[in-house]
């Protein structure tokens, strides 16, 4: 699996690449994997860097976003790609960290995005983040530990990481799957 947000990365590269690592991970437990099993590589992608101090920032603050994510997570990334050659005359490529997350798991306990059946129930889990927006990352743990027994157990048969498109995009993709659709009330929605 993979996390990369263009925007993310753009505007801040720390919290660009800090965000990477979890969305390959929860993109990883939603197909049935424990985290705890991955290991992460990373893609990493600037501008050349020259002389300019302002430049070297942004991979070493994408790099400690990664890091802390890591540390965060307790996952290890085992190897990686940069390039720092991303530029053309004026032409400069935006700051990239791509999170690549890689477990194994018993393909029978495999699962898809895509609605299974009309009566199914939709629960959303959110990233628990403090007052400051910095991961929680004991709880987002334990998330990931839930979803993952319960996808064992079968007691979820559809799963899907939200990302940069938000809620919407990823309830249109499991809803357009097997052309079961999505409704739900808004009285009864909350976070």
């Amino acid at each position: 699996s993979w996390g990369f947000d263009p925007e993310a990365m753009s505007a801040n590269p720390f919290e660009g690449a800090r965000r990477s690592v979890p969305v390959s991970l929860a993109k990883l437990c939603a197909a049935g994997c424990d985290y705890r099993d991955a290991y992460l590589t990373f893609q990493e992608y600037f501008e050349h860097l020259g002389n300019d101090p302002k430049k070297w920032g942004k991979p070493l603050t994408a790099l400690l976003g990664a890091l802390s994510a890591q540390e965060g997570f307790g996952v290890a990334a085992i190897g990686g790609k940069d390039s720092m050659s991303g530029s053309f005359e004026q032409l400069h490529v935006p700051p990239t960290l791509v999170s690549f997350a890689v477990a194994p798991c018993r393909a029978d306990k495999i699962i898809s995005p895509e609605f299974k059946a009309s009566d199914h129930r939709v629960y959303l889990i959110p990233a628990a983040r403090d007052k400051f927006g910095v991961p929680i990352w004991e709880e987002q743990k334990q998330n990931f530990i839930n979803v993952q027994r319960m996808i064992g157990a079968g007691k979820i048969v559809s799963a899907i990481s939200i990302d940069a498109g938000g809620i919407a995009a990823a309830l249109s993709k499991m809803a357009i799957g097997n052309d079961i659709g999505f409704s739900f009330d808004t009285a009864a929605w909350s976070i």
